[in-house]
């Protein structure tokens, strides 16, 4: 409940204060006002507790703090006794949080890779390794353009990780870069201080914690699966060389692209899985592009070569440097 009192409402509290044995038309000339209204602002006043009445003639003013001890006092230890029953609650659960504690010790003792079964899972333990976060997370997302829930989500964690003062290093695939909302999010994550980098080609998705715990999925290709938490020294020295082997190959967001070329790399890397005899879902999948744009890629790149066919283009590639 709102409680607002304008001028006669406080004008009449005073006077009631002053004289308790005020008549109504006395105070219907004082306050400019007609006596019905005299009437129906002490019943307002009443209802607040500012006012009560004695007798026909006389009315006693409360102070302010009477009032609100007489209006509030219920409501006020209803919500003492609701805060209580929340801080018990909350004690109860938190009473489990050395066990909790211990029993991840345990398991990551008994084994330095660990399984993480379906998506609710995994997405607890990601928001648990980013608050634990200390020093830098390291991201790979093969998955090009972005979906808006996954950007909505994101942006903020980003935001408070790079608050915290943790670096973040991300690499995307290039053709996010043609995807207005994912490249907006780039730029965003860059803009708060984020080192932002694209390349034309990742294996697998992979999000590094502090150098020391890495997450990846149990299947590339469907990754609600679950996935695996990686603690090994050896494996996680692996993984912290793939990304950065990447990282070093890929061009900075901001970098100006002027360079002339005959074959961009997406391009580049779209010949090179069409000489490997990849199969055009594949490299789809490879490029973070839908099987149709990756098609049209082919399309042209077998006009530009004059080439009949793939294994023709392919040649005719190799003779002008354009693959290895």
């Amino acid at each position: 409940m709102t409680i607002r009192l304008d001028r006669v409402d406080v004008e009449l509290y005073r006077a009631e204060i002053q004289r308790p044995k005020n008549g109504e038309a006395e105070l219907a000339r004082r306050l400019g006002v007609a006596p019905d209204e005299v009437c129906r602002r002490r019943q307002r006043l009443t209802e607040l507790r500012l006012l009560e009445q004695v007798d026909d003639e006389t009315w006693v003013a409360r102070s302010p703090h009477a009032a609100a001890d007489a209006l509030l006092g219920e409501e006020e230890r209803q919500l003492e006794r609701r805060r209580l029953d929340v801080a018990q609650r909350r004690e109860a659960l938190t009473a489990l949080t050395a066990d909790y504690l211990d029993a991840r010790r345990l398991r990551s003792d008994a084994g330095q890779v660990e399984v993480l079964q379906g998506v609710e899972t995994v997405r607890a333990t990601l928001s648990e390794l980013a608050a634990l976060a200390a020093t830098s997370v390291d991201s790979m997302a093969p998955g090009g353009a972005q979906s808006e829930h996954a950007i909505r989500a994101a942006l903020p964690l980003d935001k408070e990780l790079l608050g915290r003062g943790v670096a973040l290093r991300s690499l995307f695939l290039e053709s996010a870069r043609s995807h207005s909302a994912t490249f907006r999010y780039l730029k965003d994550i860059h803009d708060a201080g984020a080192h932002v980098r694209t390349t034309s080609l990742l294996p697998t998705r992979i999000l590094i914690y502090d150098r020391k715990t890495a997450i990846v999925p149990l299947d590339a290709q469907n990754t609600a699966r679950g996935a695996v938490v990686v603690r090994d020294l050896p494996l996680l020295n692996l993984l912290n060389h793939l990304f950065d082997l990447y990282w070093d190959q890929a061009a900075p967001l901001d970098a100006a692209r002027t360079r002339p070329v005959e074959l961009s790399d997406l391009e580049r890397t779209v010949l090179r899985l069409m000489a490997a005899g990849q199969l055009d879902e594949v490299i789809s999948r490879h490029i973070g592009l839908s099987v149709r744009t990756t098609r049209r890629i082919i399309s042209d790149l077998t006009r530009r070569l004059d080439a009949n066919s793939r294994f023709q283009a392919g040649v005719r590639a190799a003779e002008r440097g354009w693959i290895a």
